[in-house]
């Protein structure tokens, strides 16, 4: 598990994308997924929160110019080249993967509370189905839970990752 600080830039960068994310999911009308608010504050804040921890990792990887290209957000895109980050609000949470979620990626986790961001791990999306526990958080979405000790270490990935491949 990596702690991660954020540089001010950092902080104000991901402020500003989850507002421009909820900005234009209340222009569209969208609704929020599993249950989660659409409007207001707490929209807003979770928007706020996965575009904070898209940026840790990102930075992490060395890959900040990355983020952030898509002009409207897509459900289903990747965060990165290949890479999925799931954002939760407790550090002691599983990772959580949807059933449809797209089993080529690797998904990341990453909590955020109390002002403490962790990175946690990373799972390629093959591995999903094989370790992951499907539970039912929100009733009939049912997801694959993945416990943190499933999950790869950071530095592995760091070794490893070639966003320019991906992106290709």
């Amino acid at each position: 598990m990596v702690e991660f600080l954020f540089t001010d830039e950092q902080r104000a960068r991901a402020t500003a994308e989850g507002d421009r994310r909820q900005a234009f999911n209340e222009r569209r009308g969208m609704k929020g997924r599993n249950m989660a608010p659409g409007k207001g504050a707490a929209a807003q804040r979770m928007h706020q929160l996965g575009a904070a921890a898209e940026v840790a990792v990102a930075a992490y990887l060395g890959a900040e110019e990355l983020l952030f290209l898509d002009e409207s957000p897509v459900r289903g895109s990747c965060d990165l080249p290949g890479i999925d980050v799931k954002c939760r609000s407790n550090h002691k949470y599983d990772l959580l993967v949807q059933l449809e979620d797209d089993l080529t990626k690797t998904y990341v986790l990453v909590t955020i509370q109390d002002k403490k961001t962790y990175i946690h791990g990373f799972i390629p999306g093959f591995e999903v189905p094989a370790v992951g526990v499907v539970k039912e958080f929100v009733p009939r979405r049912p997801c694959y839970a993945i416990p943190q000790s499933s999950l790869r270490p950071m530095e592995l990935l760091k070794k490893t990752y070639r966003p320019m491949e991906l992106a290709s």
